[in-house]
């Protein structure tokens, strides 16, 4: 699902990534480690075509990450999701349901799986990082991507929120999606993961 080959990036014209080479198959979930500044979101944002590459190779699905066969298998939640602060949570889930031809009325319903509904009508500006999380999260997967990236995903989450993502990601491990989750430290994913990773200074260590 995911190949890179010699992959580097730069970000702010330092070197951030030196050389990745790494594979995960389909329906493979995979958990990649590293301290703060190990180039972890860089690496994300790359395979979901956000960061250009410096040099190296990158495949999502065989394709390009910035191809739109790439975007329609992919789905990112971001750390901080990249939502519209003027909008309310209905209209911002309404309109990422309308960009691939959903009903909205599913993305209320994901919504309220994590205790989140009664927070449809409040703007999005109003909302607490953890639940900004919880509509970013909606909002990245509304269209069933066939692989997920997940950046710290239970920063910021309570515990009822966290115990939902938990149960969700064991039903895409079940439904055979690919995962790759990243994270400071080792915890979370335990029962799911198939292998880890870590990243060190930019190199796979």
């Amino acid at each position: 699902m995911i190949t890179l080959r010699g992959l580097t990036a730069e970000h702010g014209g330092h070197p951030v990534l030196r050389g990745i080479d790494a594979e995960l198959a389909v329906g493979e979930f995979v958990h990649l480690i590293g301290e703060n500044g190990s180039g972890k979101s860089t690496l994300l944002r790359v395979v979901a075509g956000l960061h250009a590459p410096g040099g190296g190779d990158v495949r999502v699905g065989g394709h390009p990450p910035d191809a739109p066969e790439a975007k329609a298998l992919r789905g990112f939640v971001q750390d901080d999701p990249p939502l519209y602060d003027y909008l309310s949570v209905r209209e911002q889930l309404a309109f990422t349901a309308r960009l691939w031809g959903l009903r909205p009325a599913a993305a209320l319903t994901a919504l309220e799986r994590f205790g989140a509904g009664q927070w449809a009508d409040h703007l999005v500006r109003e909302l607490s990082l953890g639940t900004r999380k919880k509509v970013g999260l909606v909002a990245a997967t509304l269209h069933a991507p066939r692989l997920v990236l997940l950046d710290e995903p239970f920063n910021g989450l309570d515990h009822a929120a966290v115990d939902a993502l938990t149960a969700l990601l064991a039903e895409w491990k079940q439904e055979g999606r690919t995962v790759l989750a990243v994270s400071h430290d080792h915890h979370g994913f335990d029962d799911l993961v198939d292998r880890r990773m870590r990243l060190d200074g930019g190199r796979l260590a």
